[in-house]
């Protein structure tokens, strides 16, 4: 019985996995909504400058019209076959997800597959699915474990692969499915983010799916949020479908690719940061990689700013712009700009007054998500008392911002985990690294504000 509710959820796990990459039916892209509030609307003089804004995206739930086709898929399949992939069967996870994979593809759709362990081997070098599925199962039953991790190389020949079946109108994807344990090749996880980053740039997105309770999960996020795809934990298969079936909820069908957000600001007033996003400069303009967004999702992000001055005042400090592809043309579309403007005050009262309500909680449990992904760091090295003070330092955050709901249940999961590494015990033990596992996804879910 066991074993045929194993399977049964492989099989969901597969067939949502699929969902992902598939979509369902496209529709002709209605184009997106954009929104961006600062968190107060006033800076207080005198003092630092700073400001945060929100910027919020959204993809309709209506089309004008739906197509009854999907694009052409170009995928590039890319395993870790590697030695630590035999324990606790992960490899077997991945290569049913792979089978069902393989049968949901249509003839015309393109598809690699890229193994790797110590060497990086193609078995299906790019082409179209056509009537050769049987060989392709082939290929996938015939994966067995073994050798050293050589992540950056498969993730190279992946991108080659897909860069070589990419034609007008194919949605490029590369999956990486990893134990995430990198130790042959590039291993630093700053490298390998850029890498993802340059694939992103060329129009192929990279998506991550760490597989059991031992893989790198800040290496998978971050080679995800680098190529502007998905970053999915598979350890526990409950977990995983309830995960994906939460996900897919929304996602019926893609409305736009390559989703960028562009900051461009006026001069004395400078770019802080972006809550738990990845940003690069781009000339004079800020850039923030959403990737894909599906019909009725979102995405909200928060950008801290800074406005010099000591002259009070209305303010311009620039202006926020939207860039994305449409899927049913190909054509990159640029949204009209937003302005953003800050008043400099002496009146503290005034500025109190000045709060966006809505925002200043958002941004709080935002900012305290980030602040969980810290203390599970220094827990994950067993620094528990260090650990233990960031997780406070979130409770503080939030005790501070307008009570809500969501307020509320943010501050009472940052104390119960608190809370939990005392009775946690030793932290390389099977159970720690996987409630670990599940507190730093679920803080990497509540950051992407789907």
């Amino acid at each position: 019985m066991k074993t045929e509710l194993l399977g049964n959820r492989i099989v969901m796990l597969a067939a949502a996995l699929a969902t992902l990459v598939l979509g369902a039916p496209c529709a002709h892209a209605a184009p997106l909504m954009f929104d961006v509030r600062s968190e107060n609307r006033r800076v207080l003089l005198p003092g630092p400058g700073d400001g945060t804004i929100q910027i919020q995206v959204i993809a309709p739930l209506d089309a004008p019209a739906i197509r009854t086709d999907r694009p052409r898929l170009n995928l590039a399949l890319v395993i870790d076959r590697s030695g630590s992939m035999a324990e606790a069967r992960k490899l077997d996870f991945v290569k049913t997800a792979a089978h069902h994979l393989v049968d949901r593809m249509g003839p015309d759709d393109l598809l690699s597959i890229v193994t790797y362990s110590q060497q990086v081997q193609v078995p299906w070098p790019s082409r179209p699915v056509g009537r050769d599925r049987e060989e392709l199962h082939r290929i996938i039953s015939g994966l067995y474990p073994g050798g050293s991790t050589f992540l950056s190389g498969g993730l190279e020949e992946g991108f080659r692969q897909t860069k070589a079946g990419k034609r007008k109108g194919t949605l490029n994807r590369v999956l990486l499915l990893s134990d995430g344990l990198a130790n042959v090749g590039v291993i630093d996880r700053g490298a390998l983010r850029e890498r993802a980053g340059d694939m992103a740039e060329k129009g192929i997105s990279v998506s991550t799916f760490g597989v059991g309770n031992d893989f790198d999960e800040e290496l998978m996020t971050m080679v995800a949020g680098g190529g502007g795809g998905n970053y999915r934990y598979l350890g526990d298969p409950e977990r995983i479908v309830a995960a994906l079936e939460s996900e897919f909820h929304t996602a019926s069908r893609t409305a736009a690719s390559e989703v960028e957000i562009i900051i461009r600001l006026k001069r004395e007033c400078r770019f802080g940061s972006v809550l738990g996003r990845d940003w690069r400069r781009d000339g004079d303009a800020y850039v923030i990689r959403l990737g894909d967004l599906s019909a009725g999702e979102r995405r909200t992000v928060f950008a801290k700013l800074n406005v010099a001055g000591e002259e009070t005042g209305l303010r311009e400090v620039g202006d926020v712009a939207l860039r994305y592809r449409d899927p049913a043309t190909s054509k990159m579309v640029t949204a009209s700009p937003q302005s953003v403007s800050l008043e400099l005050v002496r009146d503290e009262r005034r500025y109190r007054e000045g709060f966006d309500r809505s925002v200043q909680e958002k941004r709080a449990v935002s900012e305290a998500n980030v602040l969980v992904q810290e203390a599970a760091r220094l827990a994950d090295q067993g620094k528990k008392e260090e650990a233990k003070g960031m997780l406070g330092k979130a409770a503080a955050g939030l005790a501070a911002a307008p009570p809500s709901p969501a307020v509320r249940a943010e501050m009472d999961h940052a104390n119960r985990y608190k809370d939990s590494l005392d009775t946690m015990g030793d932290m390389s033990s099977d159970s720690a690294k996987g409630a670990q596992k599940a507190i730093k996804y679920r803080a990497y879910e509540t950051l992407q504000q789907r």
